[in-house]
């Protein structure tokens, strides 16, 4: 009778020690990232009818919402951004402060990507992520595992590369003057043998050169075309030349675009087999909404409601094919709107609201002649970019001039450019709090020693920076400039969160949902999903 009592009470003695312990993490098998270029949560509400249940609907309806993050830097592009994004820490860190940056030894504008030591594979573009000088999520996953995949497919090469990190199993963007798709032998498997077929068997050029036309009736669109016609339909060729450059084409501005990315996305995903196996694997794709010659961030025109309804359409055929794959549970999507402000200065304008475009190279000529009255006639800005104001350093010196004097001259006069609402040295900059609730924080957080500025401007809400070819350098210019962030798994509940969070916290979100360290360089939190 006691060895059967000792036996009742050893039995569930064992029973409670199974059942006490916690249940073993299980990471994702494929983790889903999707940055939607021009994405705005209120044209989602507009559009709600015209919508399949599997794509924005689903994402919408069955994602934790996470309202309004905020990027707490000086905008100056896609890469940035989208670095800030990737590696949970600031241009301060990370060193890509802005899609270009000026070279003194060189005294020329490059791209933030540029790298003589490589090749273009399908472009001319010599490419790499070099300039990133820390770790992504994506990087992290494949220290962790190096039989985990990571593929990056892009419209744009910033997203594509910023999004594979250093160390990616395949990095594909869209080069739209070549019109193929393109990678960089940084990537040690070049071009992914999916891209390259597309390429050889002229299906990217079947899908980039179809005429867009309205996918319904045009009679039933909410909005008339950008030429302001209601009856008669719109139509583009998407591999006609952009009109502000001439090499590239308004691809980029297509549905066609989308299409070549969801179908580069399937493919990869099924002939790689994605998450098929114990070792989560990554697949991060970039989209656009943002239409030709496109005024303003509202939605006002039949042309973006037509690329909103065929990429809900390509995003329900992603969805549904990767859910027929993988088991629901072990998939994690997550998608990331693009910062923007809410209207663009021409439609304040028109509304008597301030606002405006910044000229920076009329703004530097004036500042120069301004110079040259002062301490003579000679060149004394070497370069700018991204508010990014270069001084020649080399004709001060020489001239034995007070640097601390000239930068503070420089500063004041910059702050009376209408459309200019504050400028500081590098002094200043490196002197300020990088506390949050500090508005200046964004100055010091896009700083980084190789890429920065003698001088940092900022603007007044309302107005835009304009580059030298008349493109906009960063979307947004409000004090504070947030997007939507989506995260969508089945053992998450459906919420939304109003409260602010950082676009630094991102990254360490995904990595502890796939159980990996966080970005090296990472200053952000992990955003509290449930409530």
């Amino acid at each position: 009778m006691k060895r059967f009592s000792l036996f009742i009470i050893l039995f569930w003695g064992l029973c409670l020690g199974v059942f006490s312990q916690e249940k073993e993490f299980e990471p994702p098998r494929l983790v889903v990232g999707i940055k939607v270029e021009g994405f705005q949560p209120e044209h989602i509400q507009q559009m709600w009818k015209y919508f399949t249940p599997g794509g924005f609907r689903k994402i919408v309806s069955e994602s934790v919402v996470v309202k309004n993050v905020m990027h707490n830097i000086v905008s100056a592009g896609n890469s940035a951004d989208m670095a800030t994004i990737m590696t949970g820490s600031f241009p301060f860190y990370h060193g890509v402060s802005g899609d270009y940056f000026y070279s003194r030894l060189d005294n020329q504008t490059f791209s933030v990507l540029y790298d003589k030591d490589e090749r273009g594979i399908g472009t001319k573009e010599k490419y790499s992520a070099r300039r990133l000088l820390c770790s992504t999520f994506t990087d992290e996953i494949r220290m962790k595992n190096s039989l985990s995949q990571v593929h990056s497919i892009a419209i744009n090469p910033e997203d594509a590369i910023m999004m594979g990190g250093h160390n990616a199993t395949s990095v594909t963007w869209i080069d739209d003057v070549s019109n193929r798709w393109a990678t960089s032998t940084y990537y040690e498997r070049g071009l992914s043998r999916w891209a390259d077929m597309m390429n050889a068997n002229g299906r990217f050029n079947q899908i980039s050169s179809e005429r867009w036309t309205p996918s319904a009736g045009i009679s039933t669109y909410l909005y008339p075309t950008v030429k302001g016609l209601r009856s008669v339909p719109f139509s583009y060729n998407p591999i006609e030349k952009n009109g502000t450059n001439q090499s590239q084409t308004i691809l980029r501005n297509t549905p066609a675009a989308n299409t070549l990315v969801a179908e580069l996305a399937r493919s990869v995903f099924e002939n790689e087999k994605l998450g098929t196996d114990k070792h989560t694997d990554i697949l991060m794709l970039q989209f656009n909404l943002k239409i030709p010659n496109q005024v303003g961030v509202g939605l006002n025109f039949a042309e973006q409601e037509d690329i909103y309804i065929r990429l809900d359409r390509d995003l329900q055929n992603l969805i549904s094919l990767i859910n027929s794959r993988v088991d629901e549970n072990k998939v994690l999507y997550f998608f990331i709107g693009s910062s923007m402000d809410v209207h663009s200065p021409i439609e304040l304008g028109k509304n008597q609201i301030p606002a405006g475009f910044f000229n920076a190279d009329r703004a530097l000529a004036l500042l120069n002649t301004y110079l040259m009255a002062i301490y003579g006639n000679e060149k004394w800005i070497s370069g700018y970019y991204g508010k990014n104001i270069f001084l020649n350093r080399k004709k001060i010196e020489e001239k034995k001039l007070d640097w601390n004097e000239f930068r503070e001259r420089v500063t004041d006069f910059l702050i009376e450019f209408e459309g200019v609402q504050s400028a500081y040295s590098t002094t200043d900059i490196l002197s300020f709090s990088g506390d949050k609730s500090d508005v200046r924080a964004k100055f010091r957080n896009s700083y980084h020693k190789n890429t920065s500025g003698d001088i940092s401007i900022s603007l007044m809400p309302g107005w835009i920076e304009v580059d030298n070819n008349g493109r906009v350098v960063g979307d947004a210019n409000s004090p504070q400039q947030f997007f939507p962030f989506y995260i969508m798994q089945k053992n998450l509940s459906p919420t939304s969160i109003d409260m602010i969070y950082n676009s630094t916290d991102i990254a360490p979100t995904i990595s502890s949902l796939m159980g990996v360290p966080f970005p090296n360089a990472s200053v952000g939190n992990v955003i509290q999903l449930t409530k």
